[in-house]
């Protein structure tokens, strides 16, 4: 540890960012672990190339349908590469920054820490993969336009995914003061109401048609065509913008370290208005958490995010009901992993006291599951609720019910893994900077696979089970479903009430 540290302190830059990440790979303690994280590595390009070849198949019709949602994904990408760093506060790091006070990060590591852990991001890949897999389809035949084509959206890609890093830690320097807070508040609803009038005003496709990333979907099919010379200075500008924006980042992001910020000038403590006793203990815990995850800056912005972006990406798509049925399963994984893989953090050091008193250990796994269900399903149902103004009418009432039946089987599944994930693999995490995360990033890309896997897998079965006339059939489906979640709950309740394992995740979460 102490070599590493020191290689920190002095190296460059590259020297800062290489030590940092070969630190982070040693405390890998699981070769299971390592060797899942190099597969998943490996998984998204397998992935798209398999999707290029699949796709390749499809009718001409589902082809060019797939043409006209093309420049709608390339919009929705350059939307997802500026609120992910903005809602982690510039994005995900490597390590805490009060783990590193002590040595002179520069930064520049600091910056590109933050891309390095990109790929991390689910959500990244998947639309990644969709870029490139559409775009392909939309070109046309396999062949050497098809591998140009991927690479201008490879440039793409990276343009986007630096400047929403350089913007999220700009946005991060100006809401150091209270000024700052106001005016990108201000900013966010202005440009929120601006799109809800241009959605009603019935001007989705005249600004899809006058969007710049068009022009990146134009120099993906010149390379396919063979204009080598349109393609070529297409990729040329692409790159030059991503080594500006490279410099613009890195300045940013030490504009935003060395600003001083105004939250110290804050009263240390504030009158507050006293809460209602509560009845029992098990309200009690509820309440406490239900104000920790409220008052946790990571938490609080990652809920708002969940409950806004999914519905209004889906309103602004106007998506029918047969997608919107794949919706509440995403929402739900992305939801567990705001706290919920590490529900027994909430507590932080706090535990070690609440676990000394008598009666605490099952109010606290009802409570802690009772924060993820709930949490859960608030995400879930704002997502359905944004996603259905502008949804056309359903084919059938089938399709509403197996909507609603698969946010119930998706939520209760997710729950109890995530409480799963609680009890087998707790981490020690603070949840109180804006970058926090309930798990390493690691841990974290494989909790998301892991959940996002077994959301999918839900929501295509509900898909399919929408196209039955039967309205009561997806409500049926759903019994099993909670059942399971139900058994897998008691059981991890029973492993938790075990002295020794309580003990073990008191002291992990509580000390590290």
């Amino acid at each position: 540890m102490t070599t590493h540290r020191s290689s920190v302190a002095a190296g460059s830059h590259r020297g800062q960012l290489t030590a940092l990440v070969g630190m982070r790979w040693t405390m890998l303690r699981s070769n299971g672990i390592r060797v899942a994280l190099v597969a998943l590595a490996f998984l998204p390009p397998v992935a798209t190339v398999m999707g290029v070849l699949l796709f390749q198949f499809v009718p001409e019709e589902q082809a060019f349908t797939l043409s006209l949602v093309a420049p709608t994904l390339y919009l929705a990408f350059v939307l997802l590469a500026i609120l992910a760093p903005l809602a982690a506060g510039g994005g995900y790091e490597l390590f805490p920054n009060e783990q590193l006070v002590a040595y002179p990060i520069r930064p520049r590591t600091h910056f590109f820490s933050t891309l390095v852990l990109v790929p991390a991001n689910l959500a990244w890949v998947l639309n990644v993969m969709a870029l490139v897999v559409v775009t392909s389809v939309t070109t046309g035949a396999l062949g050497w336009g098809t591998v140009r084509s991927t690479v201008s959206v490879l440039a793409y890609v990276a343009l986007i995914t630096v400047a929403g890093h350089a913007f999220a830690w700009w946005v991060v320097g100006v809401r150091q003061t209270r000024v700052g807070r106001l005016a990108t508040w201000t900013l966010a609803a202005t440009a929120g109401i601006t799109i809800l009038a241009a959605v009603r005003a019935g001007l989705t496709f005249p600004v899809l048609d006058r969007s710049p990333t068009k022009y990146a979907l134009l120099n993906a099919y010149a390379g396919f065509n063979g204009e080598y010379l349109r393609w070529t200075i297409g990729l040329a500008v692409l790159a030059a913008g991503t080594v500006t924006l490279l410099a613009v980042g890195v300045r940013a992001t030490a504009w935003s370290l060395r600003r001083p910020g105004d939250h110290g000038l804050r009263d240390a403590s504030q009158p507050v208005r006293r809460r209602a006793p509560q009845t029992t203990p098990l309200r009690t815990l509820v309440a406490v958490d239900r104000a920790s995850v409220w008052r946790a800056v990571p938490l609080r912005r990652g809920l708002i995010v969940l409950m806004i972006m999914p519905g209004a990406v889906a309103a602004f798509a106007a998506l029918s009901w047969q997608s919107l049925v794949l919706l509440p399963g995403l929402v739900a994984a992305g939801a567990a992993l705001l706290f919920g893989i590490n529900a027994f953090a909430l507590d932080a050091s706090g535990s070690t006291w609440l676990a000394t008193t008598p009666g605490w250990a099952k109010p606290a796994f009802v409570a802690k599951s009772w924060m993820v269900t709930e949490v859960t399903l608030l995400a879930v149902a704002a997502a359905l609720v944004g996603g259905s103004l502008r949804a056309p009418a359903p084919l059938g009432v089938s399709q509403v019910t197996a909507t609603a039946g698969c946010g119930l089987a998706a939520t209760a599944l997710v729950v109890a893994s995530a409480m799963r994930s609680s009890i087998r693999h707790p981490h020690r995490a603070d949840l109180r900077g804006p970058r926090d995360t309930p798990a390493p990033p690691g841990s974290m890309a494989l909790y998301s696979v892991k959940l996002a896997s077994i959301t999918t897998l839900v929501g295509l079965l509900f898909s399919g089970v929408a196209f039955t006339d039967v309205w009561w059939v997806p409500l049926v489906l759903v019994v099993p479903f909670i059942a399971w979640a139900g058994l897998s709950l008691a059981d991890t309740m029973r492993a938790w009430q075990e002295p020794a394992t309580r003990a073990r995740i008191v002291t992990t979460v509580s000390g590290g």
